[in-house]
């Protein structure tokens, strides 16, 4: 079954609680996005862990060098996963792959922005999880996921992010991504309760549909 994660790409730590308290029976990660680490700092990662203990978090600094230092950062801040950008110097990528084994927390590298082939170089890295990503920038020019995903063929666990929704998120249960990312669809809901328990069917339905 397909791990669910909420991106809650919010400014304020008081936001991001709500949702994330309004959502938590039907998430399984939380991510502290960048808009939030970068307002509030590695604290909002300390304090989501510390709401929600039975929760991985996911810190996503889409680090761009000092690989371990950062790494390091997001470990001591109570980070169960933390993200590289695959765009990275390879000497960074490898760092925080190296300093994640170390500290016993997940490395995730952010594929935005960089081809199949660079791709396949950091496969075989052995990260913990490479993530086809569409930034929000690039989905107002009309990029789909779906078309990122496609060109993306390797044996390390996948997570998807950037504009899925509970027709999405069956689709990606159904090939068998290992992590599915939704924010907005889940932060900006009238009711985040409901929409999340939709998207958490959806992919749990596909997960029955495949066994």
């Amino acid at each position: 079954m397909a791990i669910l994660q909420l991106a809650l790409d919010f400014t304020d730590i008081g936001d991001a609680l709500e949702v994330a308290r309004k959502a938590r029976d039907y998430v399984d990660w939380l991510e502290a996005g960048t808009p939030l680490i970068k307002s509030e700092g590695i604290s909002a990662v300390r304090e989501l862990k510390r709401r929600f203990p039975e929760k991985k978090i996911v810190a996503d600094m889409k680090i761009m060098d000092a690989g371990a230092l950062e790494t390091e950062i997001a470990a001591d801040g109570g980070a169960d996963v933390v993200t590289v950008m695959g765009a990275a110097d390879f000497s960074t990528i490898r760092e925080a792959i190296a300093t994640g084994k170390k500290r016993g927390i997940k490395v995730m590298v952010d594929t935005m922005n960089i081809g199949a082939g660079r791709v396949k170089e950091i496969e075989k890295m052995k990260p913990d999880y490479i993530c086809p990503h569409v930034g929000l920038d690039q989905q107002k020019k009309g990029l789909k996921l779906t078309d990122v995903v496609a060109e993306t063929n390797i044996h390390v666990p996948l997570a998807v992010g950037g504009g899925i929704n509970y027709r999405t998120a069956e689709v990606f249960a159904r090939a068998k991504v290992s992590v599915i990312i939704v924010g907005a669809a889940i932060t900006k809901a009238k009711d985040a309760s409901k929409e999340a328990e939709r998207i958490k069917r959806a992919v749990e339905k596909a997960g029955v549909c495949e066994e």
